[in-house]
């Protein structure tokens, strides 16, 4: 999911279930936050959101980062012009992705 934040200005860009692919949450955090030099976190609670699976955390992101991430999960550098989607290690499926923009994200920087 991607938020618009302090006066739609800022986004933020959650991702959950990484560990139903056998990715780690942590290290997985700790690359992308060296790939695109945004900062990162892990949330085990979901206040205010749809509840996380037993075991599974969110990894929160600074920044829109929707087609970046989507580019390195699928291990397609086509698909993002971004430098930081080179050399990626994952390989998941397609149509596994679900992307939701909340208000405020505009629809053509997805």
């Amino acid at each position: 999911a991607v938020e618009a934040r302090q006066n739609k200005r800022k986004f933020i860009t959650r991702v959950r279930g990484l560990e139903s692919y056998h990715i780690n949450p942590e290290v997985f955090a700790s690359d992308v936050s060296k790939r695109f030099a945004c900062s990162s976190s892990i949330e085990k609670d979901a206040a205010g959101r749809e509840a996380l699976k037993k075991g599974h955390v969110e990894c929160v992101f600074q920044g829109n980062l929707a087609d970046e991430l989507t580019a390195l999960l699928l291990g397609d550098e086509r698909l993002c012009s971004h430098g930081g989607c080179k050399n990626s290690n994952y390989a998941l499926p397609k149509g596994i992705f679900n992307i939701d923009l909340k208000k405020g994200v505009p629809k053509g920087r997805r």
